[in-house]
């Protein structure tokens, strides 16, 4: 069965957040661009780890996987049903 954990989805969610929050403020003092780049680090370990397809290995969007928690969603590329669990 190809589940998803819902935790995983929202520290993706978190660490893109966090992203664009710390690039903003790297423009006011450059500092501000390490955290940034910890983040985006963060969100690709994660991504390439827990938020893929289980038979496949395809990407879904963060948006879509977020979609996916109350309702019925397929993989793009294999076609195989993504479940989303606590």
């Amino acid at each position: 069965m190809n589940t998803i954990q819902f935790k995983n989805i929202l520290f993706a969610f978190v660490c893109i957040t966090a992203f664009a929050i710390f690039l903003v403020a790297g423009f006011f003092a450059w500092y501000f661009f390490i955290p940034a780049a910890l983040a985006i680090t963060g969100y690709v370990i994660i991504d390439h780890k827990h938020l893929r397809c289980r038979k496949c290995n395809g990407f879904t969007n963060l948006d879509r996987l977020l979609y996916a928690k109350t309702h019925k969603y397929h993989c793009s590329h294999c076609g195989e049903r993504v479940h989303i669990t606590k």
